[in-house]
């Protein structure tokens, strides 16, 4: 069977692999980003290429990254984490370099399309996901295709404005795992600079009654957030991704937290977890490459 060489790229992390045509990782590792230049960024691309330039059934090569990318011409047209690369012919740059067919998509459409391919929502025609991390992400799916928007900026939940006693936010600023670090250091009185991981506020929370407040504050914030997408697009299953999805108890928070809406038994639908996790951004790529 044939491989796609698939690269998920994040702000903190390059992971790359190989991916079979049946959405099988096949082997699987990762770097820091560190490169700070379109030049740079580009060739520590090709160094990962040049790792698997033994294998002779390579397809080419799939690429999974934040922003607002025009999946047509592979150019990442908005892209926070990575400012350096937007506006760049980045398929186009590649492909001659390596002397491979390039793909490129967003990285949380690529995690609805992993899902679609070989995950939770397989059997789903109109489904979303919404990953949360550093920022919010979403990947629309209605009528059995990806929804992306005229300006490649479909299932940007990131920019729903919500609004609270400062004024107006967006779902960045209070339904992230950034948010909820902040949250917590605002609580702590701690130094922005301090690193602070989400998974020690949750340890913390179970000894603290005001952290557990705070924690189900955020839950409040993602399950109205949930409530908005499900009214608007009335879809079969919500799939909730991003590393805070590996808690085992997310999901009935969530629940509990939606369940406090009143109206949501209107417009409610199925709240799963993405099946794939960690390996959403790699075969969601390489499902973008063998289905363009």
């Amino acid at each position: 069977m044939r491989k796609i060489i698939s690269i998920d790229v994040g702000g903190t992390f390059i992971k790359y692999g190989l991916v079979d045509e049946a959405g099988n990782v096949l082997c699987k590792n990762k770097m820091e980003t560190i490169q700070k230049t379109a030049e740079g960024f580009v060739n520590e691309l090709c160094e990962i290429a040049n790792l698997y330039k033994e294998h002779k059934d390579i397809l080419g090569i799939a690429i999974s990254m934040p922003g607002f990318i025009n999946n047509i011409e592979g150019i990442p047209l908005v892209c926070s984490v990575l400012r350096f690369i937007e506006g760049y012919k980045l398929q186009e740059e590649l492909s001659l370099r390596t002397n491979l067919k390039v793909r490129i998509e967003n990285d949380a459409n690529c995690v609805a399309l992993a899902e679609k391919f070989s995950g939770n929502a397989k059997e789903c025609e109109d489904f979303i996901c919404i990953t949360i991390g550093t920022g919010i992400g979403g990947g629309i799916y209605l009528n059995n295709k990806l929804i992306r928007g005229k300006q490649f900026k479909g299932g940007e939940f990131c920019y729903m404005i919500t609004k609270d006693k400062a004024g107006y936010q967006k779902l960045n600023e209070n339904s992230s795992m950034t948010a909820l670090i902040k949250m917590y250091k605002e609580y702590k009185k701690i130094s922005d600079t301090e690193k602070v991981l989400g998974s020690d506020i949750f340890k913390e929370a179970e000894k603290d009654e005001n952290i557990k407040a705070i924690i189900n504050e955020w839950y409040g914030n993602i399950a109205r957030m949930i409530y908005n997408v499900s009214s608007m697009l009335n879809p079969e299953k919500i799939l909730i991704g991003g590393g805070v999805s590996a808690r085992e108890e997310l999901i009935s928070e969530l629940q509990n937290a939606l369940n406090e809406i009143p109206w949501w038994k209107h417009v409610s639908c199925t709240i799963e977890k993405c099946k794939h996790e960690n390996d959403a951004g790699l075969i969601g790529a390489a499902y973008n490459f063998i289905n363009p």
